[in-house]
């Protein structure tokens, strides 16, 4: 029979059938007894349309056909309710016919809530499961793209799109849905009240007949729909409550919150407003928002394991201690970002808080031609210095499983304990105010933005959300208790002498606050008032609108009585209080304005507006205030006063101006002394851990391009008299620039194999002009960038306007020149020409007092310029009055000449070192090349060394062998042998002939603050050309400077052992494993991690107490972070770390875990010993963790990182020669820890590097890594490899990753392929862990959602 044969004979049987039973029998007879070609599939889906579409439908018989239809399973029932729910003549027509709306929801409660849920079970095994929700979805339309049309999704939004048209029935019923704010959820439910309406306008004369004819009946219908409105109430309780359904809704809230807040919004009006609901006997409002609240803290729930991971590593644990190994990174970081000479592209505060964000346009990826991608360029921006805290705030919060107000007490400890270790250094640039810049301003910033990511969000839910509900501010209410906490941690506040005066100033505004007096006398304060360093960060919150006033009645905050307070005004105040009511700038006030910080915004904005507006006179003043203490010690307004002196470094045109030459030229006092201002080491230092130095490198570019095309002898007249040379302000602001990275190596010698920079350094200044671009173009987008821009100063604003090398084109031009001077050899110079002249202009300069018969020191004739002295002056100085471009130009050329007539005994080593110091001090910026110069030379090996012997070249012999025993004494302290550092005391020193230059230049050098920032431009140049040297180059070369000065002794001692680690690979892994030893307790007992000192134990208490035998102990993490930028290539450090961290695993697990079995005693919270054991032993294994991954993150970042996860686990799991060969109960102990211990490497050194959201710029790379390394872990679950370890290793480290993941980074579950997560999610099943599964397809989001939702019902016993 024809199939339309067979439905139009099944149709007629329908509309004359008389009686359930018979129809029932006829219709099977016609499906399957009159098709035996081709019996039809059952349950139909086409019989359920067709019986739907029958016209029976209201008749009492049409309900008892599909009860008939529905026990025979010829229809699908979900179908059947999607269809029923989507008539015209049901929902609408409800109150002419309550019993088919009666029977509609009985119809939900038999097929959706039976006890068992063998319906839905039924449902999607059945093989026509794909058939049925596709034929529900084109009823529905609920799917709108391909990953909402699979089976699972539509499952989902079906029975969301049942409970929501329950619920806008039922809220219509009671008159509670007001058209104009009615919300729909689903697309079919559109003109659903409409059609209401309009049937009950169509059917009004009708139902006035009824109603006239039998009032009785009427009553009975109005009784009728209140039953049915209770009936839809409870319901919709079911929906909610029901394990099954509340959890498959769950899935709905994570992954469409849009349709969920909807419906909450409707369901609150349901609860607060519903009479029906009021009356019910078993329902309560409050139970049914409840509900609501649970299916949401469902998703928050941590996963369960069979090995009870999360219970394990619980117990015992200390996550409220500030001082606990657990935040160990934060004090790694912070202590990595004081290394001297580090500069950042951006803020500490921003890779702290890990919210560093911002898009790169086309126009500025073309800009950077040195790396391929622009990939590149991003990622290497956190290898370069990462700074301070926390990103690590919100991951190591995450990942200990700790309050908010823990992590910022640990924060804020880590921070005071940097300052403690540097309070008492006095042996070298080991400055103070740079830990406390870190302390009271960095590190309030970071919390700032912390806090500003949840309000920022709260505002956008704000602006989005249907409901009336808001999140409470929870995290900055949690960081006024962690300041609360401080006070009790007395021995790390007390503050450093040098800001005593500041503490006790701080805690004297407390105690005036109180007492009504509005300034006092601080140096006639009573003892009692002493301040301390929790004075200072109260402050520095107070200042950032964290705290309020308030805080000063906190008990304990001050201890002065009130009576006991004068009132005598100090002279600190006053030059700022007197300022403000618009006192003039005298020299007097100056210098107390100059050595006094600003406390607010609006005196940092006057002294601004001064140096735009004020006299030429008053400018000057205005910069060198600004310069002052307010940028190194104004730590509440510092960020104002970086950004208002690079403003004033970046003038814009004037409106209307018409003059042939730049507008900076007029400038040049004002920009002199502010380049003066800034060139220290500290204020550098200040301007890279708030991430400006791109922002300030833009200026400086400018200032650079167009001082350095003024003639040599254009100058301006001061005030003073002096004369203000503009080649002073171009070396001035060149030498500041050039700082900001390292000029005197080739580009390509920056670049890793997978194009990350060396650590600390910036590439080149395209990078930071691009760094500038981005960050210019993209600030002010987000919500908590908005919040930021209230806390600036609205008085100035930077353009957007990009900047590229091509718009400097004398910088651009140099800048080739250098990179190819210092990459190739020069060609030769030609005789005569303008390029000649000049060389043989400097050679005059830096070697006139040679006698004038001595042969010339050029290849070349120098011509009538050496005949005689007085003409030769004057000849020189016409000759050089040309820009400082074109000396720079031919710098090369005269230290080539220089060195070869130095070479040939031409030139005396004297001659050559005071020739040199000439030329620097004739143009600073010539210092750059020198520096550049000679590292090339050395690399290209064509000169005879230099012997050292206090003749021709100072000798380093009187402390040569007590620099080489120091050396040893630091390494040994350290836990590091290297035999192969005895120096031969018969060989004589020597150093290559143009190291020896370099360092011969640098000692003619005073120690002044005027010759600091020339030192400090080439320095980190002879440093690393002389590690890169044979040793002992770097010895010979620091016995040299001990002699210049002796009080630096044990500083550069220590900073030439860093030297012996880059030669030596065996040395950094001797290192490496004293970082664990010590600081995990596993070599002597007073470094125990289990006494709360494994931050002691790595880190120390500073730098400069002294010891036996004259050197400085240093602790083994100290060391470590400095020399690991010694390292040349270190990807070897990767397996290293991880070797080590199993090897400290089998150490814990054999002092923790009993021998022998013994008593099976329980502790008295119920845990028997073993477990004690066990999870303390967890704990410890942790601590490794946490500490391997701080090492290696800050070792290269996310290369390394990407090495871990790509390369190395893998490996490791899949070789042979890591078979554990252990036996008995304890091998398997051991063997489940090193599990959990990868586990936590893996997931930690992930957090460090991509952080736990889409903050930091590494997190676009983070997917493909991920993803890499789960379809590893999936394909070892399917058994498409094989493995190599224990089993218990691989199946903690499986359980323990995935459980991390789910818990900690649950945002990098659906960065993974949705097809990767289901074959995990399936592995997981295979060894029984069904609620990690779950978990892990719960998060994954839409792409998964169906098969969570598949899960949720076949493991219903589970859940």
């Amino acid at each position: 029979m024809e199939k339309e044969s067979v439905w139009e004979l099944v149709l007629h049987k329908t509309k004359k059938a008389t009686n359930a039973e018979t129809w029932g029998n006829e219709v099977i007879s016609i499906l399957v007894h009159n098709n035996h070609s081709s019996p039809l599939s059952l349950p139909s889906l086409e019989l359920t349309h067709l019986l739907l579409s029958s016209s029976l439908f209201h008749s009492p018989l049409s309900w008892k056909l599909l009860d008939k239809a529905l026990s025979l399973n010829l229809i699908s029932p979900f179908l059947l309710i999607a269809l029923l729910s989507k008539r015209h003549d049901l929902f609408p027509s409800r109150h002419l016919h309550p019993p088919s709306y009666t029977l509609y929801m009985h119809l939900l409660n038999r097929y959706l809530f039976s006890p068992s849920q063998q319906h839905l079970l039924s449902l999607i095994h059945s093989p026509h499961y794909h058939m049925v929700m596709n034929s529900i979805d084109d009823v529905l339309h609920l799917s709108h793209n391909e990953a909402e049309a699979e089976p699972g999704v539509v499952l989902v939004q079906f029975l969301f799109s049942i409970l929501s048209q329950l619920l806008e029935a039922t809220l219509h019923d009671e008159g509670l849905l007001h058209h104009h704010h009615h919300h729909h959820h689903m697309d079919h439910m559109n003109h659903i009240d409409h059609m209401d309406m309009d049937t009950n306008n169509n059917n009004n004369n009708i139902t006035e007949e009824k109603e006239e004819k039998d009032d009785n009946k009427t009553e009975n219908t109005e009784e009728s729909h209140r039953a049915n409105t209770a009936m839809a109430i409870e319901i919709i309780a079911h929906f909610l409550q029901n394990k099954i359904t509340s959890t498959i809704l769950s899935l709905l809230h994570r992954n469409m919150p849009s349709k969920w807040g909807s419906f909450i919004q409707q369901l609150q009006i349901l609860a607060s407003k519903s009479l029906v609901l009021r009356n019910l006997k078993h329902i309560t409002p409050e139970a049914l928002l409840l509900s609501t609240q649970n299916i949401i803290s469902h998703e928050s729930r941590p996963p369960k394991s069979k090995l009870d991971f999360n219970g394990l590593i619980a117990a015992g644990q200390s996550y409220g201690d500030p001082c606990s190994s657990l935040w160990l990174p934060f004090d790694i970081i912070l202590e990595e970002a004081m290394a001297p000479g580090q500069v950042s592209a951006f803020s500490a505060a921003d890779i702290l808080a890990g919210i560093i964000s911002f898009n790169i346009s086309e126009g500025n990826a073309m800009c950077f031609h040195v790396m391929d991608t622009i990939f590149l360029l991003l990622k290497s921006l956190l290898l370069i210095y990462i700074v301070i805290i926390a990103g690590l705030v919100k991951s190591l919060r995450a990942v200990n499983g700790s309050t908010w107000h823990s992590a910022f007490l640990a924060l804020w400890v880590a921070a005071l304990r940097l300052v403690l270790r540097g309070r008492d250094s006095n042996e070298a640039p080991f400055c103070i105010d740079t830990r406390l810049c870190m302390l009271l301003c960095i590190t309030a910033l970071a919390v700032t933005k912390v806090i500003d990511e949840e309000e920022g969000e709260l505002i956008e839910e704000a602006e989005h959300s249907c409901t009336s509900q808001r999140r409470d501010k929870q995290r900055r209410r949690e960081m006024v208790t962690s300041l609360q906490l401080l006070g009790d941690y007395e021995c790390l506040l007390a503050p450093p002498q040098s800001v005593v005066l500041e503490a006790n100033q701080a805690a004297a505004k407390a105690i005036m606050f109180l007492s009504g007096n509005p300034v006092c006398n601080i140096n006639d304060l009573p003892m009692k008032c002493s301040g301390n360093l929790r004075h200072l960060i109260v402050e520095a919150c107070i200042a950032r609108n964290l705290l309020d006033t308030s805080a000063y009645t906190w008990p304990g905050y001050v201890n002065a009585c009130s009576n006991q307070i004068p009132c005598s005004i100090s002279s600190q105040v006053a030059g700022w209080s007197s300022l403000m009511k618009g006192s003039q700038l005298t020299p007097e006030l100056v210098n107390v304005l100059v050595s006094t910080p600003a406390s607010s915004l609006a005196e940092i904005e006057k002294i601004y507006e001064i140096a735009i507006k004020g006299s030429d006179e008053e400018k000057i003043y205005a910069a060198t205030i600004l310069c002052g203490s307010s940028l190194v010690r104004g730590w509440n307004v510092q960020e104002h006063t970086v950004l208002f002196i690079i403003k004033l470094l970046s003038p814009t045109v004037p409106p209307n101006y018409s003059g042939t030459e730049s507008h900076l030229i007029s400038q040049a006092p004002l920009l002199n002394v502010l380049l003066v201002g800034i060139s220290s080491s500290d204020c550098i230092h200040i301007f890279s851990l708030h991430g400006l130095v791109p922002l300030l490198a833009g200026g400086l570019m400018l200032i650079c391009e167009v001082f350095g095309s003024c003639v040599s002898d254009a100058s301006q007249t001061l005030a003073t008299g002096e004369e203000l040379s503009y080649h002073e302000v171009f070396s001035n602001a060149f030498t500041l620039l050039l700082r900001f990275w390292r000029f005197d190596l080739p580009t390509h010698e920056h670049l890793r194999r997978d194009g990350g920079p060396p650590f600390g350094s910036l590439i080149c200044p395209e990078y930071l002009l691009t760094v500038r671009n981005c960050k210019l173009e993209s600030f002010g987008r987000s919500a908590k960038d908005k919040l930021k821009i209230k806390r600036l100063s609205k008085i100035i604003s930077f353009s957007k306007e990009s900047v590229f090398m091509h718009s400097f084109p004398k910088l651009n031009f140099w800048y080739r020149q250098h990179q190819e001077c210092i990459a190739s050899i020069r060609s030769g110079l030609v005789p005569g020409g303008p390029v000649h002249q000049i060389v043989d202009a400097l050679l005059n300069i830096m070697y006139r007092k040679i006698n004038k018969g001595a042969e010339p020191l050029t290849p070349m004739p120098l011509g009538s310029s050496s005949s005689s002295g007085s003409d030769m002056d004057d000849d020189t100085l016409v000759k050089l009055k040309v820009p400082a471009w074109d000396i720079l130009k031919v710098i090369p050329f005269v230290l080539d000449a220089s060195l070869t007539a130095c070479a040939h005994g031409r030139l005396s080593t004297r001659q050559l070192a005071t020739g040199l110091k000439a030329l620097a001090d004739f143009l600073p910026a010539s210092l750059v090349t020198i520096a550049s110069y000679f590292s090339a030379e050395v690399t290209r090996g064509v000169w005879k060394p230099a012997f050292m012997n206090g003749t021709d070249w100072p000798s380093p012999a009187a402390n040569l062998s007590l620099v080489e025993q120091q050396i040893k004494k630091i390494l040994a302290a350290t836990g590091v042998d290297v035999p192969s550092l005895v120096i031969d005391g018969d060989s004589p020193a020597t150093l290559p002939l143009p190291l020896a230059a370099f360092v011969s230049l640098t000692i003619t050098y005073k120690l002044d603050k005027a010759s600091e920032r020339l030192l400090k431009l080439i320095s980190p140049a002879m440093s690393a050309l002389a590690s890169s040297c044979p040793w002992p180059c770097m010895p010979i070369v620091t016995s040299l400077w001990v002699q210049k000065v002796k009080r630096w002794s044990s500083y550069l001692v220590f900073l030439t052992s860093g030297t012996v680690f880059h030669h030596n690979r065996d040395a950094v892994v001797q290192l490496l494993r004293s970082c664990f030893t010590s600081t995990l307790g596993l070599g002597s007992a007073s470094a125990s991690i289990y006494n709360n000192s494994g931050v002691s134990a790595l880190l120390g208490h500073g730098f400069g107490c002294k010891i036996p035998g004259g050197v400085s102990p240093v602790a083994p993490g100290i060391l470590y972070l400095k020399v690991y930028r010694s390292i040349g290539d270190t990807s070897f450090l990767t397996e290293e770390i991880l070797s080590i961290l199993m090897l400290s695993v089998r150490d814990i697990a054999s002092n923790e875990l009993p021998k022998a079995k013994g008593d099976v005693k329980k502790t008295k919270h119920g845990m028997k010993n073993g477990q004690v054991s066990l999870a303390r032993s967890m704990q410890h294994v942790k601590h490794a963790a946490l500490l391997g991954a701080s090492l290696l993150w800050v070792s290269g970042g996310p290369k390394l990182v990407q090495s871990l996860m790509k390369e190395t686990l893998p490996s490791w799991f899949l070789s042979t020669n890591m078979l554990e060969l252990d036996g008995g109960e304890s091998g398997v102990l051991v063997a489940m820890l090193r599990g959990y211990a990868l586990a936590y490497f893996a997931i930690l050194s992930g957090t460090f590097a991509w952080g736990i959201d889409h903050s930091f710029i590494c997190s676009k790379r983070r997917a493909k890594v991920l993803s890499r390394h789960v379809k590893f872990l999936a394909s070892i679950l399917d058994k498409e490899i094989s493995l190599r370890c224990h089993s218990a290793t691989w199946r903690a480290y499986v359980t323990g990753f995935v459980s991390l993941m789910v818990a900690c980074t649950p945002l990098w579950v659906p960065e993974v392929d949705a097809d990767i997560l289901k074959r995990l999610s399936n592995g997981l099943i295979r060894l029984n862990e069904y609620d990690l599964a779950f978990r892990l397809l719960e998060i994954g989001r839409i792409g998964v959602m169906g098969a969570a939702a598949e899960m949720i019902i076949e493991l219903e016993h589970t859940f």
